[in-house]
């Protein structure tokens, strides 16, 4: 297990790097990504995503091709005690609501079950090849994860600088399935 304060070098670097992304390069290697998710979701439903918020990837690109295919997306929203999977019926503002953490969430109260959820797309800070991710620190989404179908790819999105040689692992980490970058 890595030491809380390996753990918040490695937050604070991956934090420093994504925003010192170019805006066309971050634009691009979102693109690239969404692409790349676009081809791998293909004829899975529901999906669950996240909702990019300061320097994440970007799956606005993604949701949308989702949303144009008829695919049910589904994103955390908070209940008032803990996330849970709300119907996205889109990106547009009138489909978003500020969640209490000041992540956009869905303001659809059609709710789906995480072990009915056909594909998982997670953020976090610093991913390996082999499924580990360091996240936020908050556990939210280890805690969906757990309730996740065994069959399900959980795929982690990241710009290849996020991707590391290795990350230790806590016993409620949830493994990924795999990751996907912009290379």
């Amino acid at each position: 297990m890595l030491p809380a304060d390996e753990k918040a070098a490695i937050r604070r670097d991956m934090r420093e790097r994504r925003r010192s992304l170019a805006r066309v390069e971050k634009f691009a290697f979102d693109a690239a990504i969404c692409k790349k998710l676009a081809a791998l979701s293909e004829g899975r439903s529901p999906i669950a995503v996240y909702l990019a918020c300061k320097d994440e990837v970007d799956l606005t690109d993604f949701i949308t091709t989702l949303v144009s295919r008829g695919t049910t997306v589904v994103s955390p929203r908070w209940n008032g005690e803990l996330y849970e999977l709300a119907r996205l019926d889109g990106v547009e503002a009138n489909s978003l609501r500020v969640g209490p953490m000041g992540v956009m969430e869905p303001v659809d109260s059609t709710i789906v079950a995480p072990g009915d959820v056909a594909m998982w797309v997670v953020p976090g800070l610093a991913f390996t090849r082999d499924g580990r991710r360091l996240g936020y620190g908050g556990g939210w989404y280890d805690r969906l994860l757990a309730l996740a179908s065994p069959d399900a790819p959980r795929v982690g999105v990241a710009y290849s600088f996020q991707i590391v040689d290795s990350l230790s692992v806590e016993p409620h980490d949830v493994l990924l399935t795999e990751v996907v970058d912009e290379a």
